[in-house]
């Protein structure tokens, strides 16, 4: 029996991460158990390549701005485990997770003795629990992110009152499929009859069709980039976004402005502008729903004040060193893109690189290597534990251009820092897990400092 929250936490990473079984029967199992908890929440399910946490993040401030209490359901953490499920932006405390894992754990042993496939995985506790959990402390709202894909997804057992989808790309693809119209098919699955569906991208494009065509099947509305107009703006401020948005005036019933001045943010990144985007326009279809009342005020400043830990975040700014966890290919040319855009006038950018072994990081080195005035620093990391980070000298025997190496990450920004200039910086990126070790360590570096 679990007493202590550091043995629930071992219970659940003590769980098997992963299943590739096509049925629910597992998570079904385990939900009926709980009384189907699952069946009492109001929520907003995401899924996508890239892009579900910052938009998760806008879309929950914007809400919380405007009076509403929001849940959110989110993978994986950056700091601490009990913010995958959080209220209003605060992690449940480690008293509320261990009252979740001591219900959940004698049904899960019955279900590990039983011809259930074995009982359930990691993922499929933890989602019982944020079920359980919102059940038991109601919110307005709970924005529900999906792990991977959407078809056979643990969270994909309830009906929400609105899907979106953020972006669709390669990644997980001995899961997925290795085609966006594969991929496509996976994240269209979370589409429900009667559920409006928002998409991170164009009706036409290969994977905007297949979503599409899903919407259309179940008789559902469907909106994408089509539907309104970003208009990127050079800021005054480089360490921010700005943009213009205007609605088209036959998406949804005049419920505030069609045409929003300057939206401003602190998260960088084209891509960033598309993730706020999406959160707009699921703002606008609430408040024509009355969920929330539009409120254009509120709708800015929210935006405007987001952040999301990880996203091209400054951790120290004497050098500036930044963490961003871009962890497949998609993410680095959003980076890409950004470095063109921003900071083409740098004396030089230093990136140190480690990413886990499943992952494309050849492609994705490559990438970050031809970004120019970039010094390119492969490196390794402790890593998640159950899952392979690559060989810092298997990236550089990979790539195509030349880079350099450190064992570790901490060497590496040894050595970045001892020539950053007051017109450069540092940015460690590759994997989402990598850039949490990282901001754990200058968190501790922080709290050292403070209690000297």
């Amino acid at each position: 029996m679990v007493t202590t929250y550091a043995e629930a936490i071992d219970f659940i990473h003590g769980r098997m991460v992963w299943k590739k079984t096509p049925t629910f029967d597992r998570m079904d199992a385990l939900l009926a158990a709980l009384g189907n908890p699952q069946n009492t929440i109001k929520g907003i399910h995401i899924t996508g390549t890239n892009g579900k946490g910052s938009t998760t993040a806008y879309l929950r401030d914007v809400l919380v701005a405007s009076g509403l209490s929001v849940g959110t359901y989110t993978s994986p953490f950056i700091t601490k485990f009990n913010e995958r499920i959080a209220v209003n932006g605060v992690m449940i405390s480690d008293a509320e997770l261990l009252a979740l894992v001591q219900q959940i754990e004698p049904l899960v042993t019955a279900m590990d003795a039983s011809e259930i496939e074995g009982g359930p995985t990691e993922f499929e506790v933890i989602t019982a629990m944020m079920f359980l959990y919102f059940a038991t402390h109601p919110v307005d709202v709970v924005i529900v992110e999906v792990g991977i894909g959407g078809l056979f997804d643990s969270t994909n057992v309830f009906t929400p009152i609105l899907s979106i989808v953020t972006s669709v790309g390669f990644d997980h693809m001995h899961v997925l499929g290795n085609t966006l119209t594969a991929i496509a098919q996976q994240k269209a699955a979370i589409i429900k009859p009667g559920v409006p569906v928002i998409y991170g991208g164009h009706a036409l494009d290969e994977a905007g069709s297949v979503i599409k065509a899903t919407a259309h099947q179940l008789r559902v509305p469907f909106w994408s980039f089509d539907d309104f107009t970003m208009d990127l703006k050079t800021s005054l401020n480089p360490w921010h976004e700005t943009f213009g948005w205007t609605l088209n005036a036959d998406v949804l019933p005049l419920v505030g402005v069609r045409q929003l001045p300057l939206v401003e943010l602190k998260m960088l990144g084209k891509y960033q502008v598309e993730n706020a985007s999406l959160a707009i326009l699921a703002y606008y279809y609430l408040a024509n729903e009355n969920i929330v009342t539009f409120n254009e005020t509120v709708l800015l400043d929210a935006l405007k004040n987001t952040n999301w830990p990880g996203r091209f975040e400054t951790l120290q700014t004497n050098p500036r060193v930044v963490i961003d966890g871009a962890h497949n290919v998609a993410a680095i040319n959003g980076l890409h893109e950004l470095f063109d855009r921003k900071f083409t006038a740098m004396d030089k950018i230093t990136i140190i690189f480690a990413a886990l072994a499943d992952k494309e990081f050849a492609k994705m080195a490559d990438e970050l290597a031809s970004i120019p005035n970039v010094e390119l620093i492969a490196t390794e990391f402790a890593g998640p534990g159950k899952r392979n980070v690559v060989n810092e000298a298997d990236v550089a025997a990979q790539v195509k251009h030349a880079i350099k190496t450190a064992p570790d990450w901490q060497s590496a920004l040894v050595t970045a820092e001892a020539t950053a200039t007051e017109n450069s910086f540092i940015l460690l990126t590759g994997s989402l897990y990598f850039v949490s070790e990282v901001r754990a360590a200058f968190d501790e570096k922080k709290l050292q400092t403070l209690v000297k």
